[in-house]
């Protein structure tokens, strides 16, 4: 059973997350947003301890408002099941918000511009676990914890458990389900890191 108090906490994170989706779909902070149909904000539950951070939509994400709907969402799925995890059950978003044009890498301008909504969603879950899907999402959230990062392969796998945003979160960097999906190399390893997932 779920307390008063729990349950208007609960209420409380839904409503300030409703609030950034609808900053979001609205925003003009970057050029993304004039090429993009819609705005990604994220989605998941509020009480997530598991928040997964990917790079940006892609065409499928721009088209439905939705983030991991496209062929790297099913993969993502499919990872989650593997780890005993619903997707329900956890928060998923990107450093932007917005599809950059022909699914070009986001320009650091735009990753300043978008990231504080991000952060707003994570001090607002409190998630206890981080994973970050490939190189940008995993620079970011190096540069917020004072870890240095040289290559997604080298910090992909690791666990590191320093505060993010004063929240002492676990932080686990892993490939971008998009580039396993074509290669073995990185398709073996995610399995692998997403097992970490499922022992932690």
């Amino acid at each position: 059973m779920i307390g008063d108090s729990e349950q208007q906490e609960r209420e409380t994170r839904e409503k300030l997350l409703d609030e950034i989706s609808r900053e979001v779909r609205t925003c003009k902070k970057c050029r993304l947003h004039e090429y993009a149909k819609n705005g990604v904000p994220g989605e998941g539950n509020p009480d997530a301890r598991f928040f997964f951070i990917g790079e940006a939509p892609g065409a499928k994400e721009d088209l439905s408002g939705r983030p991991f709907v496209g062929q790297a969402g099913k993969f993502l799925d499919s990872l989650l099941i593997d780890a005993g995890i619903e997707r329900e059950d956890v928060f998923i978003g990107n450093i932007v918000k917005h599809r950059p044009p022909n699914n070009r890498k986001p320009k650091p301008d735009e990753i300043i511009a978008c990231t504080p909504y991000l952060e707003r969603q994570i001090r607002i879950i409190k998630p206890k676990i981080v994973i970050t899907l490939g190189q940008f999402s995993t620079q970011y959230i190096f540069s917020k914890i004072g870890e240095e990062f040289k290559t997604i392969t080298e910090a992909s796998g690791k666990i590191y458990k320093k505060p993010l945003f004063g929240i002492p979160a676990g932080i686990m960097p892993t490939f971008h389900p998009a580039s396993a999906l074509y290669n073995t190399k990185y398709k073996i390893a995610i399995k692998e890191h997403f097992k970490k997932i499922k022992s932690w």
